[in-house]
């Protein structure tokens, strides 16, 4: 062979070779690139891509490739209808190169079966296989199996390389879930801490709305709750709405069309992102609790959106939250309902309690039914009107209107709206208006008044008001009739007081000129007709002090007696009571025994009504002690008292009469003699009179035989301070018996009563005045101004001009501004003598008078000036 040729053909061979290593350099480089570029592939998708890079760098005509991985079993096959079962069989034997394994297959362009000859690979670490083939005869040389082995190790690399990237991927979206997960348990927890603060329904979704905007990144909310009915749903709360839109939505039916009524209606989640047709997004999620639907939450999103499974989630547990809290809200509200009205109705108690207290206890009605209604101001209503109903002495109703405003300037408006209530009230019965309440006042069948409580707002009153409305018309009606009956008792008192004081000034006149006559029948005949003229005295001083007693019991029940005060020592005292009481204690031969205290009893009284005290308790012993009894008075000092006993040995008393001895009219014992005598107005006497100085008195008895004791118990004075004067005052002592020297003093006495008027003048003239009558005012008038007396005696009631008319003319005359003049008059209440005084009187002295008192009263009056003072 010639050199040149030789040389052509290394040349050749070189050239080749070179191309050849070229190319599986190439193919080299092409597959060790393709891990990198398979990353992150579907497990299909990189099937089919492994299977592309086999049959672009092997040239082959078959290819198959089947794993057994996580995913399953992943298979591709080149061309798709190859027959893979008899393929993979075929393969079985390809894993030896020699010989050769074979696999029929039709060749296109070609008759029969031509056989295509095999190589197989598995990848490293899959399990499962790659099998290729190619009609090419030389198939597979070693440098292709070598990049067989290669493209499958490469495809087994990126497949693990795929996986573990899809594994950290879906652990990097767990770990956001995760994140989501605590980033929502976060917020429902600080959802539920801020509703565990709610107490009212708009509280809870304030929170829910609040955190459900925030966290969705919804554009609007609200919240509706169902009525207590179901038949409609109510709107609580709503954000991002407009104003226009929330008027029409303030309540909505259950059946309406819309989100959250088909929500509320179907109990499930609504997510839609459409509406009508309109592309609204919107979330619906019903309130339920124990399958119980409450309401129903909704949110308005500003873009469509496709509500993760995390998202719905987060919303039905919102909803969950706000139902629970909604269940709470509303148990609370009951309670609070109920407390609420538990409170009420302790306020309506205690103000029917109030109002019941004043009304039965109050004399002035009118303050009472004031203070009623300032008590209903404002707690119970804005104004209050009550009218009554009086009945004129004519016979005729007339009409009183109080009324009360919370606002004291609107009191006249009240007053107009309460009238034209009444006004329209056209049959007298309980009602209730739109704003107000009224109730008729009424007692014995009769309607007395009405009571009317008016409110701003309509719809406040209700039928447990009415109740509390009707309930003090009752009470006031009540109230009204007992002050009718009240003012009906106190007009009969009165009545009775003017019928008393009219028949002791009636029985005092008869009583004076007896007394005289009896004075001037001893002066004139000492012996004549003594025992007659003893037994007319006796029966005399008897009446005398049955018409006190009835004057005194007057004027103590009419709380009209005043004391004169000081400091007085008992033992003086006690010494005037007996004095006072011995005429009837000698005349029944009873021994007193008066034992001296131990030491001074000062207490602070009066000493003429003290000494009347122990008198009448003197005089009550004597009575019921028979004849030559025994009856003993003690008075000792125990503690800060001073104790008075009176004890006899005479009938005592009854145990059922005891706890009435006080009483008026009432007496020990009755019989049809009336032996005793009396009106039994000496206990009751005492009692009060014992009351004003601050004392008590007690009576004890064993019974009926047995005598009786009577304890008069006082405080004693308080101890004089350094500086007071050292004696107490006592009774003054009856002035000693002198003889008169009237010398020239001039009396006039002025009287109707002709007898009464001569008879005295008579006997003050026997006593050496210089006296002159007259028998009525302008008489006495004319007689003064000729007559000139130093001293004027007047009858109050005088014919023409009465006894204070003439002592104010006497006063007026200049020539007699030294007259001393005394009122002498049967009327002996204090408003008789506070009159006296003010028509110019020195003194008032109350008919029977005793003639030795007369006589002292005028000697003071001619001896000393006389201070203008009232005497009885």
């Amino acid at each position: 062979m010639p050199v040149e040729r030789t040389h052509f053909r290394l040349s050749e061979i070189a050239e080749q070779g070179a191309l050849a290593l070229r190319r599986q350099v190439n193919d080299l480089f092409g597959v060790l690139d393709l891990s990198s570029s398979w990353q992150g592939r579907e497990p299909e998708e990189f099937a089919r891509g492994t299977l592309e890079v086999l049959v672009s760098r092997l040239r082959l005509d078959v290819a198959l490739l089947k794993l057994h991985g996580p995913e399953g079993v992943l298979e591709s096959c080149f061309p798709p209808d190859l027959d893979r079962e008899a393929l993979l069989a075929a393969g079985e034997g390809a894993a030896n190169p020699e010989p050769p394994a074979t696999f029929e297959l039709p060749r296109p362009n070609v008759l029969g079966r031509t056989t295509v000859r095999l190589a197989t690979a598995t990848p490293l670490g899959e399990p499962g296989t790659i099998v290729v083939g190619s009609w090419r005869q030389n198939f597979p040389t070693p440098h292709e199996r070598h990049l067989l082995q290669l493209i499958a190790n490469q495809a087994a690399l990126a497949l693990q390389s795929s996986r573990e990237a899809r594994a950290r991927q879906k652990l990097a979206e767990e770990r956001g879930r995760l994140q989501r997960v605590n980033s929502v348990l976060s917020m429902l927890h600080s959802v539920s801490d801020g509703l565990s603060r709610t107490h009212t329904f708009g509280q809870v979704a304030d929170v829910i709305l609040s955190w459900g905007l925030d966290a969705m990144g919804a554009n609007a909310g609200s919240m509706f709750l169902a009525d207590e009915n179901g038949g409609g749903l109510r709107l609580i709360r709503a954000v991002g709405y407009p104003e226009s839109m929330l008027r029409d939505y303030e309540h909505i039916p259950v059946d309406a069309d819309l989100p959250l009524a088909d929500a509320f209606r179907q109990k499930r989640g609504l997510f839609r992102n459409d509406y009508r047709g309109r592309p609204i997004c919107y979330a619906s999620v019903p309130l339920l609790v124990d399958d119980r639907c409450l309401g129903a939450l909704g949110f308005n999103f500003p873009e469509p959106r496709p509500f993760e499974d995390d998202e719905r989630a987060f919303i039905q547990a919102l909803a969950h939250q706000a139902a629970q809290a909604c269940d709470r809200a509303r148990l609370l509200e009951a309670e609070r309902r109920a407390r609420l009205m538990a409170e009420a109705r302790q306020l309506r108690a205690d103000l029917l309690a109030e109002a019941s207290a004043m009304l039965s206890s109050s004399l002035d009605l009118e303050a009472a039914l004031t203070w009623v209604a300032n008590l209903l101001v404002p707690g119970f209503a804005d104004w209050v009107v009550i009218q009554r109903v009086e009945r004129t002495p004519a016979g005729t109703d007339e009409k009183a209107t109080l009324a009360i405003h919370r606002e004291p300037v609107k009191a006249g408006l009240a007053r107009e709206w309460g009238l034209s209530l009444l006004e329209t009230w056209s049959e007298p019965r309980s009602c209730i208006t739109n704003n107000s309440v009224l109730a008729p006042i009424a007692a014995r069948g009769r309607v007395l008044g009405a009571i009317v409580l008016g409110a701003e707002e309509v719809g406040r009153y209700d039928t447990e008001a009415l109740e509390l409305v009707e309930a003090l018309g009752l009470r006031a009606g009540v109230a009204l009739d007992n002050a009718r009956l009240y003012e009906e008792a106190r007009e009969a008192d009165r009545r009775k007081d003017e019928f008393l004081a009219m028949l002791g000034h009636e029985l005092r006149n008869p009583l004076s000129p007896m007394v005289t006559a009896l004075q001037l029948m001893r002066m004139k005949d000492g012996s004549t007709s003594q025992r007659e003229r003893t037994i007319i005295e006796r029966q005399v001083e008897h009446l005398t002090r049955l018409v006190d007693d009835l004057l005194d019991v007057s004027r103590i029940t009419r709380g009209k007696v005043q004391l004169k005060r000081g400091r007085i020592d008992l033992t003086a005292v006690l010494l005037k009571a007996a004095e006072m009481a011995s005429p009837l204690l000698e005349q029944r031969a009873h021994f007193l025994e008066l034992p001296p205290p131990a030491g001074p009893l000062v207490v602070d009284g009066d000493p003429a009504r003290l000494a009347q005290v122990l008198a009448n308790l003197l005089n009550n012993a004597a009575k019921y002690t028979d004849p030559g009894g025994r009856i003993v008075v003690t008075a000792v000092g125990e503690g800060e008292q001073a104790v008075v006993r009176v004890r006899d040995n005479g009938a005592g008393i009854a145990p059922g009469i005891l706890p009435r001895i006080f009483d008026m009219f009432v007496q020990e014992g009755r019989s049809i003699d009336r032996s005793q005598g009396g009106l039994g107005l000496g206990l009751a006497i005492v009692r009060s009179l014992v009351e004003l100085h601050g004392g008590t008195v007690s009576v004890h008895s064993e019974g009926l035989g047995r005598g009786s004791e009577f304890v008069v118990r006082l405080p004693l004075a308080a101890p004089r301070h350094a500086g007071a004067e050292d004696e107490d005052r006592s009774p003054p002592p009856e002035a000693a018996a002198v003889q008169e020297d009237p010398g020239s003093v001039r009396l006039l006495l002025v009287d109707d009563n002709r007898d009464a008027v001569e008879l005295l003048t008579e006997f003050l003239g026997s006593k050496g005045y210089v006296t002159r009558m007259a028998l009525d005012g302008p008489t006495g008038l004319e007689a003064a101004s000729a007559f000139q007396p130093h001293i004027a005696l007047l009858d109050v009631g005088l014919p023409v001009m009465d006894g204070y008319e003439l002592a104010s003319r006497l006063r007026q005359e200049p020539s007699l501004k030294g007259i001393k003049l005394v009122a002498i008059t049967g009327y002996g209440q204090d408003s008789d003598r506070h009159r006296a005084h003010a028509a110019g009187f020195d003194l008032h002295l109350v008919k029977p008078i005793e003639p030795g008192q007369l006589l002292r009263i005028l000697r003071e009056l001619v001896q000393v000036p006389v201070e203008a003072e009232v005497r009885d």
